[in-house]
């Protein structure tokens, strides 16, 4: 039987199928690393801003508590304002991570989709292979039955005696 002369391409769109699943294998897990990133990100800014009104609610009572020097007050406003701008940092880091999971989701969505067309494109040709194969094997049947034939049936040059008498 002949080789399938599109064995190569077969052999590259498997490789294709491949680096795509590997692609989705990765696209998976930095899905799973951002959203990871997210959650942390998510908990640092909990976790800040419940250290912070802790904060403010001890140092506005410490002011209370005792007579003032001049400027304590404007002193303590600024520090007050400068915890709420590291909230606004933890803020930021939460909309990064919100955008970075956003972005492996697509990412993830793009590699599936790819995937998907290159398991498309490979099963398109192994079908059109074994069609190939099938009808390689029918011709080579038929080839052998052809073969057959002509050792079975009686040669047209050759006739023999007995058939020279029956023709008169």
């Amino acid at each position: 039987m002949r080789r399938y002369l599109l064995e190569d391409l077969v052999r590259v769109r498997q490789h294709r199928e491949e680096q795509a699943g590997e692609a989705v294998a990765r696209a998976r897990r930095l899905l799973k690393e951002a959203e990871a990133a997210h959650l942390k990100a998510q908990t640092e800014l909990a976790e800040y801003t419940v250290w912070r009104v802790t904060e403010e609610r001890r140092k506005l009572d410490g002011l209370m508590k005792r007579v003032l020097k001049l400027g304590e007050i404007s002193d303590v406003r600024q520090e007050i304002a400068l915890l709420r701008e590291r909230e606004f940092e933890f803020v930021d880091k939460v909309k990064q991570a919100e955008a970075a999971v956003a972005k492996a989701e697509e990412h993830l969505d793009d590699c599936r989709a790819k995937h998907v067309q290159a398991v498309h494109d490979l099963e398109k040709l192994l079908e059109h292979r074994t069609t190939w194969q099938r009808e390689e094997a029918l011709e080579a049947e038929r080839q052998e039955d052809a073969e057959g034939e002509d050792f079975s049936s009686p040669r047209a040059g050759h006739i023999g005696k007995d058939a020279s008498y029956e023709l008169n």
